[in-house]
């Protein structure tokens, strides 16, 4: 081969290499990010935008090509896949995750400046300061990201573009540092217990919205106490290593979260009420966040527009549904959406049931054997076949204005629940059985074999229907404060019914 040769061969491999490494800086990199100098022992940052990055790290598609030159690769995805891999570890960056403070008191992008500045005075930029301090010196990263400045909320593409990627950036981070203002050391920390008082009282970054992402995202995290120094001493990293164990674990019993998802988080649509559960204590600021924030989580694409209110999350659950076909969507209880009775409201309506009972559901709605799976959002309602088990009122206690207890009876079996809403008038009443067995031509049953309780709706009808009302029609969905469920001393079978709710 010749030299001129050798020459254009190397130049076409550099040229692909530049090519993934601009590729990586353009969709998995934030769009701004604060670049950290220091000058006479004085921590300065300026915000710069993915062009800057590009000239900063030039020269790292040319290292990694000549470092991948004695490696056999195998071309297409694999190669590309290994190359992303290996340009995220040289363009490394912190990334901030925090309860922001009152009253206007953090930087925001319009006060940033684009050469290298002094940190102005403000407990919200002393924050930032800090955050850049531990980002360079203790985890070795030139630049970092924090939310409360580096995007510019004015330009709505911009906005929308940063929700949306917002998982995947603090998943591409080096490190996520996590600032708990309220936690003043490792021992105040284990103190905390769900629903303490006094100094029991659980770091208000476990009860807010987008925090919750932003502790499953990362790989590598790193937990700060109130005076910025860290819960456990030596290691960078509090997920997977021994020595931060206690607070994994601490973690997992005040948010219901499970180690292994602590330790190692896969997003997608999956264990839906459980996922929900975890964000049932949550709150956010604005009423949209709350949608917007389990983006991520159950990996799906949802346009942001600020001002819908709820809307924004009965279309997150809309697109749940699109991909997920166990019954155990519906194991909440409590205020149903406007938009829909038989979708839940807000994720706190998942939090009636305790989260042993949603993990054991999710075994049996994994399961073809119970219920259906092929439940759809359509233009009439939920469409979903049920078995419906006519009951009739037994006894009404423990009246409220908006609330009552309300015994039904079944020849085979009893259910007592608080109905929620206006006084019900003459109705007839069923219960729509949701984790039934499935029979042959179009039948289902339950029996006393079933170790756990049954599932069901509590359902109504107008005692005396318009002649012209499909059976599909005829029934509706109540409002209950716990989740139907009751067992069956015995063997029931009926034919399935179809409802739009």
């Amino acid at each position: 081969m010749s030299a001129s040769a050798a020459a254009t061969g190397s130049h076409d491999r550099l040229k692909y290499f530049v090519e993934v490494f601009d590729k990586y800086i353009t969709n998995e990199m934030p769009i701004r990010l604060l670049h950290i100098t220091e000058e006479d022992k004085k921590i300065k940052f300026e915000l710069v935008d993915r062009d800057f990055v590009k000239k900063h790290f030039k020269e790292v598609p040319d290292n990694i090509r000549t470092d991948f030159a004695e490696e056999m690769i195998v071309d297409g995805e694999e190669r590309e896949d290994r190359i992303k891999e290996r340009v995220k570890k040289e363009l490394k960056y912190a990334i901030l995750s925090h309860r922001w403070l009152p009253d206007n008191e953090e930087p925001f992008y319009q006060q940033m400046s684009k050469e290298p500045m002094e940190v102005p005075d403000g407990p919200g930029w002393k924050k930032l300061q800090r955050f850049c301090r531990t980002a360079k010196h203790v985890h070795n990263c030139e630049f970092a990201w924090s939310d409360t400045c580096c995007i510019d909320k004015s330009s709505s593409s911009e906005l929308d573009e940063s929700i949306r990627s917002m998982f995947r950036w603090y998943r591409n981070s080096h490190v996520c540092i996590a600032f708990l203002s309220e936690t003043a050391d490792l021992a105040a920390f284990r103190l905390q217990e769900k629903g303490g008082v006094g100094n029991k009282t659980v770091d208000v970054w476990f009860e807010r919205g987008w925090t919750l992402q932003e502790l499953l995202a990362p790989l590598q995290i790193k937990f700060y106490g109130a005076n910025w120094e860290p819960l456990i001493q030596g290691s960078t990293n509090d997920r997977n290593n021994e020595d931060s164990k206690v607070i994994i674990e601490k973690i997992s019993m005040l948010t219901d979260i499970r180690m292994d998802d602590l330790e190692s988080f896969t997003p997608g649509i999956d264990r839906v009420p459980e996922k929900m559960l975890w964000a049932s204590r949550r709150r956010t600021t604005r009423i949209e966040d709350v949608a917007y924030s389990l983006i991520g989580i159950f990996d799906i694409s949802l346009m942001i527009a600020y001002g819908e209110g709820n809307r924004a999350f009965f279309r997150l659950m809309e697109e749940v549904i699109k991909r997920y076909d166990k019954w155990d969507v519906f194991l909440w209880s409590g205020r149903c959406s406007r938009y829909n009775a038989a979708l839940p409201y807000a994720p706190r309506s998942y939090a009636g049931g305790c989260i042993e009972t949603l993990r054991n559901a999710a075994v049996l709605a994994a399961s073809y054997e119970y219920g259906d799976r092929r439940f759809a959002l359509t233009n009439h309602g939920l469409e979903i076949w049920v078995l419906v088990l006519e009951v009739e009122v037994e006894d009404i206690s423990e009246e409220l204005p908006e609330s009552r207890c309300i015994s039904f009876k079944h020849e085979k079996f009893r259910v007592k629940v608080r109905h929620i809403g206006p006084k019900p008038r003459e109705r007839n009443w069923a219960i729509g059985v949701l984790d039934y067995y499935i029979g042959s031509e179009g039948s289902g049953h339950i029996d006393r074999l079933r170790e756990g309780l049954f599932t069901a709706f509590l359902l109504s009808s107008d005692t005396h229907p318009p002649s012209h009302l499909p059976a599909t029609a005829k029934w509706k969905k109540e409002t209950t404060k716990e989740v139907v469920r009751f067992n069956s001393p015995d063997h029931v079978n009926n034919p399935l019914t179809l409802l739009y709710l």
